[in-house]
């Protein structure tokens, strides 16, 4: 069976330019064999790429437009297609050529060769430019911050009765370990960081 995968970062993106890719790559793609994640490419904890990789068979084909929408991270996206070599699935992505030509058996190992080289060129470059995205990322943020513009995320209000057992801790009037208890925290790990918000207001 031929199958495809499409993954775009967010709910807010258009998946429909790389379904159109892989049909008109595929005619006998059927729409039903698509699967579809709207999520970060940073692992493959993807539900439906999951699903997806449950239903494949030994002999079956596996199409993605470009390599980048299989995943971001080098090593990962080297298991992953490990994997699928060793059961057998075709993977052809539609961004590296070499992976779309049918050759006689004996003559596979040349493109296998040529493919994994040019695999670990585009990954590299995949995960290279998600680290210049954070990197900027955390530059945006940080001279933000230096002017004064930078909100952030708003924080969760502090648990019920905070700052009435704050005072009677500091009191010495309860210890940490009954602190903690008193307001349902799972540790004292947490507890240490809503004294560390409260103090820094």
């Amino acid at each position: 069976m031929i199958f495809g995968y499409v993954r775009v970062s967010s709910k807010e993106q258009n998946e429909e330019r790389q379904i159109k890719a892989l049909k008109d790559y595929c005619k006998e793609l059927n729409y039903k064999n698509i699967y579809i994640d709207k999520e970060s490419g940073k692992d493959f904890n993807r539900e439906n790429y999951q699903l997806l990789k449950s239903l494949l068979r030994l002999g079956d084909v596996l199409i993605v437009k470009e390599l980048d929408r299989l995943g971001r991270n080098k090593q990962m996206i080297k298991e992953e297609l490990d994997y699928f070599k060793e059961n057998k699935i075709r993977v052809k992505i539609l961004n590296i050529p070499t992976t779309l030509i049918d050759l006689p058996e004996e003559n596979e190992w040349i493109f296998e060769m040529i493919n994994n080289i040019l695999i670990e060129v585009l990954a590299a470059i995949a995960e290279e430019e998600r680290n210049k995205i954070r990197t900027r990322q955390a530059e945006g943020i940080l001279l933000a911050k230096q002017e004064g513009k930078y909100k952030g995320r708003p924080l969760a209000p502090l648990p019920e009765g905070f700052e009435k057992l704050y005072r009677q801790w500091k009191e010495e009037k309860i210890t940490a370990i009954q602190f903690t208890k008193l307001l349902n925290l799972k540790s004292r790990t947490t507890l240490y960081k809503y004294i560390r918000r409260y103090e820094n207001r």
